[in-house]
C-alpha cells in the first residue's frame, strides 16, 4: 500500500501553486493596461487627424523643416566651392612663390623623378596590356608581348637615365663620405705609449700616464732602494681599435718591461698612500674585513662602519723587495703610526708661543689638551715653567670609526626682550612675562671611536617642536631723587621713607597700624633711621602674612619700622644700613589694592601712630 504524501512536500506544492497563479494575475492586468493604453492612443491619434487644425500645423511644419534642409545644404555647397577657391588660390600662390625662389627646381624635380614616374607608369600598362594577351592568346604570347613592351620603352626613355645619373651620382658620393666621416668620429681612438722604444700600452690621454708615472716613482720609494727621482720621457702615437688602460694598469706595463725582480701581489693603500704589499692578498682582504665585522649592524642603516683613513687594495706588480709577510702587515697595521709628543713649558712660554712652535694653531693645541689641570685648555688658563702640554696625539695605523646618525630632543634657550620705561626709576626692572624653552628634534651624524668617545659630529637638520616663549622685562629709566625730608621727633631723626611722596591713602586707624604711601611702581624706598634689619621676605619671610615682599628695621631703643608691599628687595636679614639706605622699591605684593608704601613705627612691639612723628604729612 503506497504511503500518504509528507506534509512538507504538499506545502512546497501549494506555495509554488500559489506563486504561479499570482504571476498570472500580474501577467493578465498588465496585459489589459497595454490594451486600454492603446485604445486611449488610437482615439486621440483620430481625432486629431479629424481636426483640420491640426493638419495644418503639420504641413507648416513639414514645410518649414525642408525649406531649412534645403537651405542648409545650399550654404554647405556655398562654403565648400568658397574653401576649394582659396584652397586653388593658395597652390597658386605657392606654385608662382616656388618659381620665383627656385627657378629650377621644377626642372630638377623632372629630371630626378621623370625617370621613375614613367617607370612606374609603364609597369602599370605593361601588367594590363600582357593580362590581355594572356586572356586572349595564351600565356606564352602574354610573355611574348611583355618583353616587347618592356624593351620598346626601355628604347624610347633611355635618354632620360644621363639626366638623372646627373644629380644621383652626387648624392650617392655624399652619403659614402658621410657614412666613412661617421666612422673615423666614433672610431675608439688611444694614445700608444712608448717607452725606450718599446710599446707599453695605450692609454685614453696623457693625464692616465701622468699618474701611473706617480704611482711607479712611489713604488719605486716603497721598494727600500734609495728613494731618487724616476725619470721617464715617453713618446705618443695615435692609434685606433686599442684597449686603453687606467693608471694602474699602465704602472704595472711600465715596471713590467723596466724590470725582471718584480712579482704580482695585493697593495695597501692609506689615504693614497702605499703602506705594505704582500703576496697573500685574499688573507689581507680578509682580516681589514674581520677588523669591521664586530662594530656592523645590518639591521640598522643609520650605522656604518669603516676606518680613519681610506683603504685601498689593488692588484698590481711591484718590486720583490717591497713585499712583506702577511703577519708583518697586521703587526704594521695595529700598531701606532705617530707616539704622542709631550712639551714641558719653559720660563716665558706663552700658549700662542708654544703652538707656534710646534707648528700648531692655538685652536689645535686646546683641542689636544682637554684634561689640562683637570679642565680644558683655554686662553686664560694659567701656564708654570715645568707644566706638560699634548702637542702631538699618539695615532694608531689604522683605527676603527663608527658612524651613526642619530636624533634628539634639546631645548631652545629662550631669549630677553628688554624694553626701557619711563615710569620704572633708573635700575629697576620689571618683568611682563616669563621666558619659556622652546624644544627641537636635531639629527646628527657622530662619529665614535670603539671606546664609545665622541669624535666627530656633523649637524644634518633640525625640526623645531616647540618654539621658544621670549622673556620680557621692562627697565626702569627714571632719575630718582635720593634725599628726602628729614622731620625731628622727640626720639630722634626720621626720614620720610618715600621721599617727594606726600600722598597717603591711609593714615593710622584701629583697624589700619600703619599709613599708605601712594607712589609709582619701582620708586626706591629708603630706611627711615639706621639700623639693623631682622627679617626681609616674602610674606611670612618678612613681616608676616599679607604684607608680600617687606622689611623690618630694627633701630635700637625699641624703635622697628616696617616697609610693606615692595615691588622687591635690596637687603637681606642680618644686614646693617645706613638712614636715607635704598632698602627696596614701591610695588603691589601681598595684600594689596594698588602700588604703595605700608610705613610702621613700633616702640617696644606697639604701634605707633606715624602722624605723630611726622604731623607735617597730615
Amino acid at each position: 500500500m503506497p504511503s500518504a504524501p509528507k506534509p512538507t512536500a504538499q506545502r512546497g506544492e501549494k506555495l509554488r501553486s500559489l506563486w504561479a497563479r499570482l504571476q498570472c494575475v500580474h501577467l493578465l492586468r498588465r496585459h489589459r493596461f497595454r490594451r486600454k493604453t492603446q485604445h486611449h492612443m488610437n482615439n486621440v491619434s483620430q481625432k486629431m487627424r479629424a481636426t483640420p487644425m491640426v493638419q495644418t500645423v503639420g504641413e507648416g511644419l513639414y514645410a518649414l523643416g525642408f525649406s531649412t534642409e534645403y537651405a542648409v545644404v545650399r550654404a554647405g555647397r556655398r562654403v565648400r566651392a568658397a574653401a576649394l577657391w582659396v584652397a586653388a588660390w593658395f597652390a597658386a600662390l605657392a606654385h608662382d612663390l616656388m618659381v620665383t625662389a627656385f627657378p629650377g627646381a621644377a626642372q630638377v624635380l623632372k629630371d630626378l623623378f621623370g625617370p621613375i614616374v614613367l617607370f612606374v607608369r609603364g609597369c602599370g600598362a605593361l601588367l594590363v596590356h600582357a593580362h590581355r594577351i594572356h586572356r586572349e592568346k595564351g600565356l606564352g604570347a602574354a610573355l611574348q608581348a611583355s618583353v616587347h613592351f618592356f624593351t620598346n620603352g626601355i628604347r624610347r626613355n633611355v635618354k632620360l637615365l644621363p639626366r638623372m645619373a646627373m644629380y644621383i651620382l652626387p648624392l650617392c658620393a655624399l652619403a659614402v663620405w658621410v657614412a666613412v666621416f661617421n666612422h673615423m668620429v666614433y672610431q675608439p681612438y688611444a694614445l700608444a705609449v712608448q717607452v725606450n722604444g718599446q710599446t707599453v700600452g695605450y692609454v685614453a690621454n696623457e693625464t692616465v700616464f701622468n699618474l701611473a708615472r706617480e704611482d711607479v716613482q712611489q713604488r719605486i720609494n716603497y721598494s727600500g732602494t734609495e728613494k731618487k727621482e724616476w725619470t721617464i720621457e715617453p713618446t705618443y702615437t695615435i692609434s685606433v681599435g686599442h684597449t686603453v688602460m687606467d693608471e694602474n694598469e699602465m704602472a704595472n706595463a711600465i715596471l713590467s718591461s723596466a724590470s725582471d725582480e718584480i712579482s704580482t701581489g695585493t697593495a695597501l693603500y692609506l689615504d693614497g698612500e702605499l703602506t705594505a704589499v704582500c703576496a697573500d692578498g685574499s688573507s689581507l682582504r680578509g682580516y681589514i674585513s674581520s677588523l669591521l665585522e664586530p662594530y656592523e649592524d645590518q639591521e640598522n642603516s643609520n650605522v656604518t662602519v669603516g676606518f680613519n683613513k681610506s683603504v685601498d687594495l689593488e692588484e698590481g706588480i711591484y718590486f720583490n723587495e717591497s713585499f712583506m709577510d702577511f703577519q708583518d702587515v697586521v703587526n704594521k697595521l695595529s700598531g701606532v703610526q705617530q707616539e704622542e709628543k709631550i712639551y714641558k713649558v719653559q720660563a716665558g712660554d706663552t700658549l700662542w708661543a708654544i703652538a707656534q712652535k710646534n707648528d700648531l694653531t692655538f685652536k689645535e693645541l686646546c683641542a689636544l689638551n682637554t684634561n689640562f689641570k683637570g679642565a680644558p685648555l683655554t686662553e686664560t688658563s694659567n701656564i708654570q715653567e715645568g707644566d706638560e702640554l699634548i702637542v702631538t696625539k699618539e695615532e694608531a695605523t689604522l683605527e676603527v670609526r663608527i658612524t651613526k646618525v642619530e636624533t634628539r630632543q634639546e631645548e631652545i634657550p629662550y631669549s630677553t626682550e628688554t624694553t626701557e620705561s619711563k615710569d620704572l626709576n633708573k635700575g629697576v626692572t620689571r618683568t611682563t612675562q616669563e621666558g619659556e624653552n622652546g624644544l627641537r628634534n636635531v639629527t646628527m651624524r657622530n662619529v665614535y671611536d670603539t671606546n664609545g668617545a665622541l669624535l666627530e659630529q656633523t649637524i644634518l637638520s633640525t625640526e623645531t617642536i616647540k618654539e621658544p616663549v621670549n622673556k620680557k622685562v621692562v627697565v626702569g629709566t627714571k632719575k630718582a631723587s635720593t634725599g628726602g625730608a628729614k622731620y625731628i621727633t622727640g626720639s630722634g631723626r626720621f626720614l620720610w621713607p618715600v621721599p617727594n611722596y606726600k600722598y597717603c591713602s591711609r593714615w593710622y586707624s584701629s583697624g589700619h597700624k600703619g599709613v599708605d604711601i601712594c607712589a609709582a611702581a619701582g620708586t626706591p624706598i629708603y630706611a627711615t633711621a639706621s639700623g639693623t634689619v631682622t627679617k626681609a621676605g616674602y610674606e611670612r619671610a618678612g613681616a608676616g602674612r599679607g604684607y608680600g615682599y617687606s622689611v623690618i628695621i630694627s633701630h635700637g631703643s625699641g624703635y622697628t619700622s616696617v616697609y610693606a608691599h615692595c615691588l622687591s628687595l635690596t637687603v637681606h636679614a642680618g644686614q646693617s644700613v645706613k638712614q636715607g639706605q635704598l632698602i627696596g622699591y614701591v610695588g603691589s605684593t601681598g595684600r594689596s589694592s594698588g602700588n604703595h608704601c605700608h610705613f610702621e613705627i613700633r616702640l617696644n612691639g606697639s604701634y605707633i601712630p606715624p602722624q605723630s612723628i611726622f604731623p607735617g604729612k597730615k
